[in-house]
C-alpha cells in the first residue's frame, strides 16, 4: 500500500517511496497522485471563504501491526509477519474518517486537525497517528491521515509473583472487531478477594455514530455483576453536548488487609451489594481553551450488606478460596463501615475548562506521543437527595453530596508539571454538627518530568501523592504497597486510612530493535511512603518505608504509547531491608499522565460517581 509521508508537498513531489521506508524517507507516490488530482479553482473566492484553504481531499492510510512491504534495498520482512497480520483485524478506513472533525469541503482548521489526531490517538487499538496538511497549487488543502494499529487479538494469562506465584486468570478478546472499534471478549479473573467469570462488548461508534455503548456481565464469588451504559462524550474540545446513562450492579467481596504479625489470618472479607444508576446531560459554552461546563442529572445509589448466604469471614494465608466464619469480635470492628444506604439525588455540575494540549514524545511512553494538558480545570458537583429512602436504611436524614476537583498543568523547556486535587463527601441536613460530614475522600497528586538535553534518552519522573478517607460508612481501606505505592512491598502491606507516597524514577530509552518493530527501555526507581491508621478497621501507623528497584520497559509495536513493565523491587529500610524482592509484570505504565490521577483504592469506595464520566480526568488526554 502506498502512502503520504509527513513531508510537505506544495505543487512539486518531494520523493517517491513506500510505507516500509523510514518516516523521513517515505514517499510519495500518493503525494504525486494527490497533486495530479488537484484541479485549478477560483482561488480568490476560496481565499475569502477559507483563509487557509478548503479541504479538497482526505487520504486515510491505515497500517496493520506489521508492515510487510518491501523496502528500498531491503528484502521483504519475514513471512511470519504476514501470517500474524492474518490474525489481525485492520482498522477500517471509514471508521477513521468517522472520528475526524472535518470532511471534504470544510475550511482547513489546524486546531480541528490537531484535535482529530488527539481523539484518534487515545483509542486503545491505535498505536500511532500522524495527520499532515498538503497545500495544493489551486489554494486547496489535501489531508493525509496515517495510522498504525496495535495488536488487538489477545489471549492473556495473568499471574503475579508478589508473594510467590499466583495465577490471576485468563482472558480472550478482540479489541477491534471488523476494524470498527468494537471490543468483544470473555474473561476469568482471580486476584485476592475478586473472582469473576464473564464477558462483555463495547463499541466506540454505536451504529456508526459518536455514541459509545458497553455491556458487561459476570459472576463473582458471591453473586452477579452487570455494567451497562450509553455515552455521548464531549467530542474533543469542540463538542458542545454530552450525555451519559449508566447502570452498575455488583455483588462482591471487600477485603480488609490485616497488619503482618498482628493476627493468625491475613484478611477479613465482607460481602457487599452495590447498585448505581445515573443519567446526566451536559453542555459547554465558550471557545476551546476557555469552556464553561453546565450539567444536571439524576442518580440513584444503593449499598447493602444483607441477603447474602455468608457473612463476614476470615482468610488464612491469602487463600480466598477457603474462607472461615469470622469471630464476632472481628465482625464487630466492621460495623461502622457497614451502614446500609440508599439515596436518589438530583445533581448539578459546574466546571471551567481552560486547557490546551501539547504533544510530547516519551514521558510515560518510550518514544510514543503523549498529549500533555496545559492550563487549569475546576469542576464542582452537588447532589441533593430527593424522594423517599429505603425502609431498611440506617440514616433517616437527607443529605447533600459534594465533589470538587482541580487540575493544573504547565510545561517549560524540557520540564512538564501536572497536579490534581479531589475532595468529596456528603453532609447530612439533620444530626449533630460534629457528625454531619460522612464518607469524605480526598486525594492529591503532583507529577513532574524532566528530559535533560545532555541525556536525551533519559526521562526523569517524580511524583508526590496523598490519599485518605474520613468518617466512612461503607467499606474503605488503603494499603502502602503495590504497583502504585511503595513497590518493594506487596499490595496488602501496612493497611491504614491515610497514605503519603513519593517516587523518583529514571526512564531510559535504549532503542527500537528489529528496525523499529518494538521499543526497549530500562528504569530505575525509588519509592518512599507512610500510612496512618485513621479510623478504618485494622488500621496501622507505619514508619517511613523506602524501596528501590529496576525494570525493563517494552513498547509494542514501536512508537506506541503503551508500555509493558517487568520490575523487581525490594525494601531499603525497616525490618525487611534488602530482602524479599518483589517481582511484577504490568501491562501499562501505572504512574503518569497516561493512566490518570485517580487512586484505585479510593475509587472502589466512592459512594457517588456523579460527573466522573461526563468530566473525565484531563491528565489522560481526554
Amino acid at each position: 500500500m502506498l502512502a503520504y509521508t509527513n513531508q510537505k508537498c506544495s505543487g512539486t513531489p518531494l520523493s517517491i517511496g513506500v510505507i516500509g521506508a523510514p518516516m523521513g524517507r517515505r514517499i510519495q507516490i500518493a503525494c504525486l497522485f494527490v497533486l495530479a488530482t488537484g484541479t485549478v479553482r477560483v482561488s480568490s473566492a476560496m481565499a475569502q471563504q477559507c483563509p487557509e484553504g478548503e479541504i479538497s481531499f482526505i487520504f486515510v492510510n491505515s497500517h496493520p501491526v506489521f508492515d510487510t512491504d518491501e523496502r528500498d534495498g531491503d528484502s521483504a520482512r519475514p513471512w511470519i509477519y504476514n501470517v500474524a497480520n492474518g490474525f489481525h483485524m485492520e482498522t477500517d478506513e471509514e471508521f477513521i474518517r468517522g472520528e475526524l472533525l472535518f470532511e471534504v469541503g470544510d475550511c482547513y482548521d489546524s486546531f480541528r486537525v490537531a484535535e482529530s489526531e488527539r481523539i484518534i490517538r487515545r483509542l486503545g487499538f491505535i498505536a500511532r497517528i500522524d495527520i499532515s496538511a498538503i497545500p495544493q497549487p489551486d489554494g486547496s488543502v489535501h489531508i493525509v491521515v496515517d495510522t498504525q494499529d496495535k495488536w488487538t487479538f489477545q489471549v492473556t494469562a495473568k499471574a503475579r509473583l508478589d508473594d510467590g506465584f499466583e495465577f490471576n486468570g485468563l482472558s480472550v478478546s478482540e479489541q477491534n472487531v471488523g476494524g470498527k472499534g468494537i471490543a468483544l471478549g470473555a474473561y476469568y479473573n482471580e486476584r485476592r478477594e475478586r473472582q469473576e467469570l464473564g464477558g462483555g462488548i463495547q463499541t466506540q461508534r454505536f451504529f456508526d455514530s459518536r455514541w459509545n455503548a458497553h455491556l458487561q456481565m459476570g459472576r463473582t464469588r458471591v453473586g452477579d455483576a452487570l455494567q451497562q451504559g450509553f455515552v455521548y462524550p464531549f467530542v474533543g474540545e469542540v463538542g458542545r453536548y454530552a450525555f451519559r446513562q449508566s447502570f452498575i450492579s455488583r455483588e462482591e467481596l471487600f477485603a480488609y488487609a490485616i497488619p503482618e504479625g498482628t493476627g493468625t489470618f491475613s484478611h477479613v472479607v465482607l460481602p457487599v451489594r452495590e447498585e448505581v444508576t445515573e443519567i446526566t446531560l451536559a453542555g459547554r459554552l465558550g471557545r476551546p481553551g476557555r469552556l464553561t461546563i453546565l450539567a444536571m442529572g439524576i442518580s440513584k445509589e444503593t449499598v447493602d450488606f444483607t441477603g447474602f448466604a455468608r457473612g463476614t469471614e476470615i482468610i488464612q494465608n491469602r487463600d480466598f478460596s477457603n474462607p472461615e466464619p469470622s469471630p464476632a469480635a472481628i465482625a464487630d470492628q466492621l460495623l461502622p463501615q457497614t451502614r446500609g444506604y440508599s439515596a436518589t439525588r438530583l445533581n448539578f455540575i459546574l466546571g471551567q475548562r481552560n486547557l490546551r494540549f501539547q504533544r510530547r514524545e516519551g514521558l510515560d511512553a518510550l518514544r510514543g506521543v503523549v498529549d500533555v494538558p496545559i492550563g487549569t480545570e475546576a469542576a464542582l458537583a452537588i447532589g441533593r437527595t430527593v424522594g423517599f429512602y429505603s425502609p431498611d436504611i440506617l440514616e433517616k436524614g437527607d443529605d447533600f453530596f459534594t465533589r470538587l476537583r482541580l487540575f493544573g498543568g504547565f510545561t517549560t523547556g524540557r520540564w512538564v508539571f501536572a497536579s490534581a486535587v479531589s475532595l468529596e463527601g456528603r453532609t447530612t441536613i439533620s444530626g449533630t454538627p460534629e457528625d454531619r460530614w460522612r464518607d469524605v475522600l480526598g486525594e492529591f497528586d503532583i507529577y513532574g518530568y524532566w528530559q535533560p538535553k545532555m541525556a536525551p534518552r533519559h526521562t526523569l519522573f517524580a511524583r508526590v501523592s496523598g490519599a485518605g478517607g474520613w468518617s466512612m460508612t461503607g467499606p474503605f481501606q488503603l494499603t502502602l504497597g503495590g504497583s502504585t505505592g511503595v513497590r518493594g512491598y506487596s499490595l496488602d502491606y501496612s493497611p491504614g486510612g491515610r497514605r503519603l507516597t513519593t517516587s523518583l524514577e529514571d526512564r531510559i530509552y535504549l532503542g527500537s530493535p528489529g528496525d523499529g518493530l518494538f521499543d526497549l527501555g530500562l528504569t530505575a526507581f525509588v519509592d518512599i511512603g507512610s500510612v496512618w491508621k485513621g479510623d478504618v478497621p485494622f488500621g496501622f501507623d507505619s514508619e517511613r518505608l523506602a524501596s528501590g528497584g529496576l525494570g525493563l520497559r517494552v513498547g509494542f509495536p514501536g512508537g506506541t504509547r503503551g508500555v509493558i513493565r517487568i520490575d523487581v523491587a525490594m525494601p531499603m529500610n525497616g525490618p525487611d531491608a534488602f530482602s524479599g524482592a518483589t517481582f511484577r509484570i504490568t501491562a501499562s505504565e501505572l504512574l503518569g499522565l497516561i493512566d490518570g490521577f485517580e487512586d484505585q483504592q479510593l475509587r472502589r469506595s466512592r459512594r457517588g460517581r456523579v460527573g466522573v464520566g461526563i468530566l473525565p480526568d484531563p491528565s489522560s488526554g481526554r
